[in-house]
């Protein structure tokens, strides 16, 4: 958690005042036993009216005071938990943009999610109670164990014991809870996986009536959340009556060998009166500081998750800015090598693609084809070999250079809520409207623009479209921008056949490097080479007529398709 307290730069001053106003209340609280001390020794004693009236006039003053210092030191500390949460947030944020995939697919997307929400949520609190209550309790105890030595130095021992007990206590209790809370944790990411899942796959539960099997899994999982928090809600329930048995011996200790110092005159009854209020004081204090502990320790393990994401090294960054769309070879790949996990998932491919030609990839599925789109767009590294843009490394680039020229169309279509229009913005912010009519035309979605319009709403996911459409959607915005190269990763897979040769008739008019991936032999059959994968190794290529001939492999994709 120390870790984080960089994110509290630019609320240093509320920060510093928060802890003082808590020190102000603390003094004016230390300083009314004193008085009450006074009171009964001197006004009572006495039988001085006027003396009382004083006093008790005095400690409603104090009274007032801080309660208006308190207002203030908590509005302070909630503006820098609030300050300090914005500014976590958006750089946990930034850092999940700036991630390696890889690293992003290790933890998972629920994992990350609770992590953005929840856990730096925790974190805010536990600046907001620490600057309320934690910064308050040395004030408070140092204090009334100070105006105890000043009293009697012999009855603040007892005091000290007391301290000494209680913070053991307090430290033994969040030892047990603290490894269940972190479990408590990660079975809160289980619960946004399970919860995403069944959310996304929907209409998948219910069209093979599986709801029945989703929810006795997800409630597997929330009654195993629920048993290891109430295992740590078990432990942590002893604190209060161990405290409160603690600081109880820890009155009648002081009440007994104090009564005996009153009755033998060496303490007067207003000091044993003080005595008594500075104990309950710290007691308090203490009792509220092990309730927030409760707070800390899941603070603890969340800033731990948070940190865990901090910490991960994101994407390199090289120093190139611009590509050099001139170079007359546009891509190479010389002997790459790459796995997600374990084996080989391509390996030794090698291939060159000059200037506006295009280069088709096909394949069963699994054999590597949309591995090697992702590494040229650098959401991987190859683990060997060197891959080759515009006559540079890729890794020379930086990334924001590097994906400004090329047009990505993923295998799954994505289509975020909004408008048609704010979905082709996405590649290019200041593409004019003409532009964006024109690449539906190229994408073959004209029908879309005659029927919703540019400015048509499309609802989050696009279910509004249907899966040819949300494919187009997605072809037409790679093609808002001039590229030097372009990537179709299976990109007319939801076309139908005449549909795909218009776009493909089109598209190969513009400029431009272009690479189609695809199962579909009408998708790469007029490329100007074409590579057969199986099993992530290049095994054909050449044109659709050569490799007719001398891969079996593509004869049989021929055969299946063509008849």
């Amino acid at each position: 958690m120390f870790r984080l307290i960089r994110f509290i730069k630019g609320h240093t001053a509320a920060a510093i005042s928060a802890p003082l106003c808590k020190l102000i209340e603390a003094i004016a609280e230390l300083a009314v036993p004193m008085i009450v001390a006074s009171v009964i020794d001197i006004g009572i004693a006495n039988g001085d009216k006027s003396y009382v009236l004083k006093y008790c006039a005095v400690i409603a003053v104090l009274a007032v005071g801080g309660f208006l210092i308190s207002v203030t030191g908590q509005y302070l500390a909630s503006k820098v938990a609030l300050g300090f949460g914005t500014k976590l947030r958006a750089a946990t944020f930034g850092k999940i943009n700036k991630l390696p995939i890889s690293a992003a697919d290790r933890l998972g997307g629920a994992s990350l999610v609770t992590r953005l929400t929840g856990d730096v949520m925790n974190c805010q609190n536990a600046v907001n109670m620490t600057l309320r209550l934690v910064l308050r309790t040395p004030f408070v105890v140092i204090g009334a164990f100070v105006m105890s030595m000043i009293i009697d130095p012999v009855l603040a021992l007892m005091f000290l014991a007391m301290t000494i007990v209680l913070t053991a206590v307090i430290s033994c209790v969040l030892k047990l809870t603290m490894p269940r809370v972190k479990k408590a944790q990660k079975n809160l990411d289980e619960l946004a996986r399970l919860s995403a899942q069944s959310l996304s796959g929907a209409r998948v539960i219910r069209a093979f009536s599986k709801q029945t099997d989703t929810k006795a899994e997800f409630e597997a999982a929330a009654d195993a959340t629920a048993k290891t928090n109430i295992g740590a809600a078990r432990i942590f329930a002893l604190l209060t009556p161990l405290t409160f048995a603690v600081v109880n011996l820890a009155i009648i200790a002081v009440l007994w060998f104090g009564g005996v110092k009153v009755d033998g005159g060496r303490l007067s009854q207003g000091d044993l009166i003080a005595l008594i209020n500075y104990l309950n004081q710290a007691f308090f204090v203490i009792v509220n500081i092990g309730n927030v502990f409760s707070v800390f320790t899941r603070s603890a393990a969340c800033a731990a998750r948070v940190n865990e994401v901090l910490d991960m090294p994101q994407d390199s960054e090289g120093e190139l800015d611009e590509v050099d769309g001139a170079c007359s070879e546009t891509l190479r790949f010389d002997g790459v090598c790459f796995a997600y996990d374990g084996d080989y998932d391509i390996q030794g491919v090698s291939f060159t693609l000059g200037k506006d030609k295009t280069l088709g990839i096909i394949g069963g599925t699994g054999s590597g084809k949309s591995t090697i789109i992702n590494l040229i767009e650098r959401f991987y590294t190859p683990a060997e070999g060197g891959i080759f843009y515009c006559g540079r490394p890729l890794e020379d680039y930086t990334a924001a250079a590097l994906r400004k020229s090329l047009g990505y169309v993923p295998q799954r279509a994505a289509v975020i809520s909004g408008t048609l229009d704010s979905n082709l913005r996405i590649a290019d912010e200041s593409v004019t409207r003409e532009r964006e009519e024109q690449a539906l035309r190229i994408a073959q979605a004209s029908e879309l623009l005659a029927g919703i319009g540019l400015d048509g709403k499309i609802n989050a996911g696009g279910k509004n479209l249907s899966g040819g459409q949300r494919q187009r959607v997605n072809i037409a915005r790679a093609l808002c921008r001039d590229n030097v190269l372009y990537l179709f990763d299976d990109a007319t897979s939801a076309l139908d056949y005449k549909t795909e040769r218009e776009f493909m008739t089109a598209v190969n008019k513009l400029p431009g490097a272009k690479i189609f991936v695809s199962q579909r032999i009408s998708a790469v059959s007029g490329c100007d080479e074409i590579l057969v994968l199986d099993g992530g190794k290049i095994v054909g290529r050449g044109t659709h007529a050569q490799l007719k001939k001398t891969c079996p492999l593509y004869g049989e994709f021929c055969a299946s398709q063509q008849g």
